[in-house]
């Protein structure tokens, strides 16, 4: 990765603009990473230059993270990346309890034959990869 960030590798040096949906996985991506560390301010002026591109798809990109509940917006601060703390993480998997068994119900009532095959396809190849990533198996 370069100093301009992911952003320019996959989209070509020639490549001014960018598109909202790679530059919101580009920040999401540093956020995870920790390549932007938490409590970082993100001005979007700076996040643009280092993505190359314009303002706007950076605001949109913000605003979807916010969503996600990856950004927040301070009065008068603007943009920060949130913390992610224990408490995050609790909220995050409580909604995930909260939704499993509607899920659940879901799938029984619409799950066919050639789904559930497929399923058990993918369970025996993550289970022959010993669940290890496997685009992630090649890097050195």
């Amino acid at each position: 990765m370069t100093a301009i960030g992911p952003i320019a590798l996959s989209a070509g040096e020639d490549s001014v603009e960018t598109s909202s949906s790679s530059i919101h996985a580009a920040i999401r991506h540093d956020i995870l990473s920790g390549a932007l560390e938490a409590d970082a301010r993100l001005k979007v002026s700076e996040l643009a230059k280092r993505h190359r591109t314009s303002t706007n798809p950076v605001r949109e990109a913000l605003q979807q993270l916010r969503g996600e509940g990856l950004v927040l917006f301070v009065p008068n601060q603007g943009a920060r990346v949130r913390p992610i703390d224990t408490e995050f993480v609790r909220d995050v998997a409580e909604v995930g309890y909260q939704l499993e068994p509607y899920l659940l119900k879901l799938f029984v009532e619409t799950a066919s034959a050639e789904g559930i095959a497929e399923l058990e396809r993918i369970e025996q190849e993550i289970e022959g990869l010993n669940f290890k990533d496997k685009a992630r198996r090649h890097e050195g």
